[in-house]
């Protein structure tokens, strides 16, 4: 058994990008932890990053970084602005560290005729053991995991990290190899791990160097040439080509590593199509998106508000009514819509679609249940009334009717009623009537000036 040795809490800071409101520095905390390892009989260091805000009622997925002196910071910072705006879920990160590189991780290029391509070093046998029997289990009973694990390694440890792959009892559904160098006999075995059947998605992501070792480029070409040929849907592979050397290769792609290893976390990009072929519903495709989120990454799917008026977007784009209102039963039940003024967002959300039946009955549901201290919320009924459905005279009927509920927007309303009189030439009496009001009581307003408000006098004498 493992004995823990100590337990250390360091804290270090990154600096903020752009504006800061506070100008302070972010700060997370990581903790140290030493393990003596059965596998290389010495004493090892792992460093563990836990979000903000950790609750162990809660899964999280694992990010393991090889390299822990080069990779664990800079996966750490990422993951604490990826995170910070959703794009991907809050995950534990973790730092392994090497006592000799140089050992634990040369992979096998054959040099050695008696231990076959396929399989590990010595040094690195070790660390794959290290890594499987000690500090995962170390991990998944100290900490609250959601069974996703991420494996980052870069340069030799990239390689480690694509062998994994094709070797038995792999706990890593996400790998990250920045500039690889397989031998062709390794690129073939893993090519044949990922062709075959598989129950979970697996997500392998390579970037490449223009300007790193030529066989490190070179692998990634091969590796690209195999992963876009794979036809196993539960395969998500990329290679991507950076310009970029050896070193500045990480901080170039590491980024994009880590956004395509949850590219399936808050994805509606199949949403467009669906509402276009108008054969969808909105609870069983909220459903689905829950199901498939924790079938990839072991955690709760929550649909935040972004994504809510993202696909509120796409709805009112093709004019499907049904779904909006389905759009809407979600809102009310996650509270997406203000409170005092549910209806009037509702409303202005059919006059996008062009309801302006449905955009009306809001307006005035509004009126009667909600937040209306403001001429907004008269007025916009009333171009509805007036301009969208062509009925001058209820838009009169309506404005005199705001007067009495709203007693304060009586001069906005009164020239309302001035000006509808004098464009459709009706009710002339009343339109007088109500301009001669705002003559006499005129205030500055954006509505109107005095002068504008004679000249419609001039109108409706004539």
């Amino acid at each position: 058994m493992n004995r823990i040795l100590a337990i250390i809490i360091f804290f270090i800071s990154i600096s903020t990008f752009g504006q800061s409101e506070t100008n302070d520095s972010l700060k997370y905390e990581y903790k140290v932890e030493k393990l003596n390892s059965d596998f290389f009989k010495d004493e090892r260091t792992v460093k563990i990053y836990l979000p903000p805000d950790y609750d162990k009622t809660q899964k999280y997925p694992v990010i393991y970084t090889l390299d822990g002196y080069e990779l664990f910071g800079i996966t750490t910072n990422y993951e604490n602005f990826l995170a910070k705006y959703s794009v991907i879920p809050n995950c534990i990160v973790i730092g392994v560290f090497h006592n000799d590189r140089n050992y634990e991780t040369t992979p096998n290029y054959g040099n050695n005729i008696n231990i076959p391509t396929n399989q590990l070093l010595e040094g690195s046998e070790k660390l794959k053991n290290h890594l499987y029997k000690e500090i995962i289990p170390l991990i998944n009973s100290k900490y609250s995991v959601s069974g996703f694990n991420i494996l980052i390694g870069h340069s030799n440890t990239a390689t480690l990290a694509s062998q994994i792959i094709s070797m038995p009892n792999n706990p890593f559904r996400g790998i990250i190899a920045i500039t690889p160098d397989l031998l062709k006999e390794q690129i073939e075995s893993l090519k044949n791990t990922l062709d075959k059947e598989r129950n979970q998605n697996i997500y392998y992501f390579v970037s490449s160097g223009t300007k790193d070792d030529k066989y490190r480029f070179e692998t990634g070409k091969k590796l690209d040439s195999i992963l876009k040929k794979n036809t196993n849907i539960k395969v998500k592979s990329k290679q991507e080509i950076y310009s970029a050397g050896h070193l500045d290769l990480v901080v170039k792609s590491l980024n994009d590593a880590l956004m395509f290893m949850f590219s399936d976390y808050r994805n509606y990009n199949d949403f467009r199509t669906k509402v276009i072929e108008n054969k969808l519903s909105i609870s069983d495709y909220i459903k689905a998106k829950s199901n498939s989120t924790n079938e990839n990454y072991g955690i709760n799917f929550n649909l935040d508000e972004d994504d809510f008026y993202y696909l509120l977007d796409l709805v009112i784009a093709q004019k499907n009514s049904n779904l909006l209102e389905q759009l809407f039963e979600v809102g009310e039940k996650n509270e997406f819509f203000a409170k005092e003024e549910s209806y009037s967002q509702k409303a202005q959300l059919y006059e996008e679609m062009e309801l302006y039946d449905e955009a009306l009955e809001n307006w005035k549901l509004q009126i009667e249940n909600g937040y209306t201290e403001n001429v907004f919320y008269y007025e916009r009924p009333f171009i509805v009334i007036y301009e969208k459905l062509n009925k001058p005279k209820e838009a009169i009927d309506f404005l005199e009717s705001s007067i009495k509920k709203y007693p304060k927007g009586k001069l906005i309303f009164s020239y309302d009623i001035a000006k509808v009189c004098a464009e459709r030439e009706i009710y002339k009496n009343k339109g007088l009537k109500n301009i001669e009001y705002c003559i006499k009581e005129f205030k500055e307003n954006r509505k109107f000036t005095l002068s504008e408000a004679e000249e419609l006098k001039t109108k409706l004498e004539h």
